[in-house]
């Protein structure tokens, strides 16, 4: 909560002018019943003329209209800064997500990292706007009403409080029952939130595999438990909190009575009666205001601790410094790394030259997407070093080594947006010509000048209008637009058919002209030009060579090419039915 403090920090000013425009609204509002009470005590004494009664009307309509603009101003001010702040803080959350290791996300699903930058900071946002100024207006009119009740009568006051402390004996035992559920609630919202997100997204399998959404189990499961926490939720709170406000706003129950009694005997006046009976029947109404804020504290209190929690993340060490690479080969030296305890490699040590491509094979869970993911740093090793031209990586700024490196991803990634953005996202001052030169160099400008709307069609969530192999060379085409020294591929022609495939190998052909290149291949024919050769197997380099004496040496890349040329030569067929 301390960082969430340090971010509230800038909107002191406005939500404290908030406050006051708000109490300000809140003391008209009891302006009309001051001058009812005013009015009711001239007629009762005789005295006053229609110019007195018409005076007090214009103090009363000008009180409502003031108490409407206090408000409204109240509550464009609150926002402003709430909007502000909450700006501010989703900004902070994804630029601090985008420095934290991949690790950090493995283990969480996409809808609780959305639920917390989306709900639990719309919460916060509410209690700026919202809950801060209300409170403290109520707190601060309540304590205004009682001091002016017991200085007309402290009889009178004692009967109109009453009530309080009963009410909130019920509220605290009404609290008390449900205090303990709130994580376990915030637990389930999440799970909730990530298993439906996770739904939506693999859609295409729930519906070629006919699995509804009432008998995918983990969702309907998910969605089951956060029900069965609302409602058992209800039923420990709704008894005593509904006697809550029942009993809050039942001060006349006891005012009535008191009051009449003290009339008759002599010992208040008629004016004073009605003053209470107008006033003390309504005394109740800011501690409900304050509860109803109060209520919801829970949440904004659990939410601003899984803001916290992200904000607080460890970012991979960043030097923030600029130095001086010799070139741009890179080296692993003995590099040791382990995801969840779990050792992936072991002592792994190569160099991959400048104007040379280096490939990484082997089976899969082999380590060489992670061998290649250390190299910007997604994770650091736990022993030995990564070098680019020299420097340890850690020893660079993360902006310095983001701009040596282009990646291209597998599962290529593109957003909700247009071709153009997405191939300018490598370089974001890019011209148009700059995007269109480049995506003449991947091979894309053919098939997107075919579209309607050429570069300015949007290609859907995650690409989905696209093809597997018009995804990956658009992704290349970003990747030449940036012209980092230093690429990396995973598997460019993973989702090309043959047709395509020699298409993608000449983009990146254009791409990787005079750089330094790690490749990871899956398909061997890919590579087999390829200066270097590194075997991976079970986290270790194994093998190491060019294609041809690999095959001559008759170890591990020769079974891969055995089994990979064996592969090629499979024909799929249906089997005659039986008759």
């Amino acid at each position: 909560m301390a960082t969430l403090v340090g971010f509230a920090a800038g909107a002191r000013g406005p939500l404290i002018a908030a406050v006051l425009l708000a109490v300000g609204a809140t003391v008209l509002e009891l302006l009309p019943v001051y001058v009812v009470y005013r009015l009711v005590d001239d007629l009762v004494a005789g005295g006053g003329g229609a110019s007195g009664y018409y005076v007090w009307a214009v103090v009363a309509l000008v009180a409502i209209v003031l108490r409407f603009v206090l408000f409204g101003l109240s509550t464009a001010v609150s926002h402003r800064a709430a909007f502000r702040l909450l700006y501010d803080l989703r900004v902070a959350m994804a630029r601090h997500l985008a420095r934290l290791p991949l690790g950090f996300f493995s283990n969480r699903r996409s809808g609780e990292v959305k639920k917390v930058m989306v709900d639990d900071a719309e919460r916060l946002e509410g209690f700026l706007a919202h809950g801060i100024p209300d409170i403290v207006s109520s707190v601060a009119v309540w304590i205004g009403v009682t001091i002016w009740l017991f200085v007309l009568d402290w009889r009178m006051a004692l009967a109109s409080i009453v009530v309080v402390p009963i009410a909130f004996a019920c509220l605290s035992s009404a609290m008390r029952r449900v205090s303990g559920q709130m994580a376990e609630y915030q637990k389930a919202d999440a799970r909730m939130n990530g298993s439906v997100v996770e739904y939506v997204n693999g859609m295409p399998v729930v519906k070629v595999f006919d699995r509804t959404g009432e008998s995918f189990t983990e969702t309907r499961e998910a969605v089951e438990d956060y029900a069965r926490l609302e409602t058992d939720y209800a039923k420990q709170f709704v008894p005593l909190g509904s006697a809550f406000y029942t009993v809050i706003v039942s001060s006349l129950a006891v005012i009535a009575p008191v009051g009449i009694w003290l009339q008759a005997t002599g010992r208040i006046d008629l004016t004073t009666l009605l003053f209470f009976f107008l006033v003390g029947a309504a005394y109740g109404r800011p501690l409900m205001t304050l509860f109803n804020q109060a209520s919801q504290f829970a949440q904004y209190t659990s939410g601003g601790a899984l803001i916290g929690q992200i904000l607080g993340a460890p970012e991979l060490p960043d030097t923030g410094e600029r130095v001086e690479l010799d070139g741009y080969d890179v080296e692993l030296r003995d590099v040791r790394f382990a995801y969840d305890g779990r050792d992936v490699l072991h002592g792994v040590s190569f160099t991959a030259r400048t104007g040379q491509v280096t490939a990484l094979v082997g089976p899969s869970g082999a380590g060489k997407t992670t061998i290649a993911r250390l190299i910007p740093r997604f994770a650091d090793v736990d022993d030995g070093a990564v070098l680019l031209g020299g420097v340890d990586v850690r020893a660079i700024g993360v902006d310095q080594l983001m701009e040596t490196i282009s990646f291209v991803f597998q599962d290529t990634f593109l957003f909700h947006d247009t071709i153009a953005d997405n191939i300018r996202l490598g370089k974001p001052s890019a011209t148009d010509a700059d995007v269109e030169a480049a995506a003449r160099a991947a091979r894309v400008h053919d098939f997107v000048s075919a579209l309607p709307d050429g570069y300015a069609t949007t290609v859907g969530e995650r690409g989905s209008t696209l093809s597997g192999g018009e995804k990956q060379r658009i992704a290349i085409a970003r990747a030449i637009l940036k012209d980092s020294p230093v690429v990396i591929l995973d598997e460019a022609t993973a989702f090309a058919d043959p047709e395509n495939e020699s298409a993608i190998q000449e983009a990146v052909g254009e791409l990787v002209r005079g750089k330094t290149l790690l490749v990871i291949a899956h398909r061997l024919s890919t590579v087999v030009h390829a200066e270097r050769i590194l075997v991976v197997d079970d986290g270790r380099v194994v093998e190491s060579g060019r294609h041809d004496e690999l095959v001559a040496r008759g170890g591990a890349y020769a079974r891969l090419w055995e089994d990979y040329d064996r592969a090629q030569s499979i024909v799929l067929h249906a089997g005659e039915r039986s008759r």
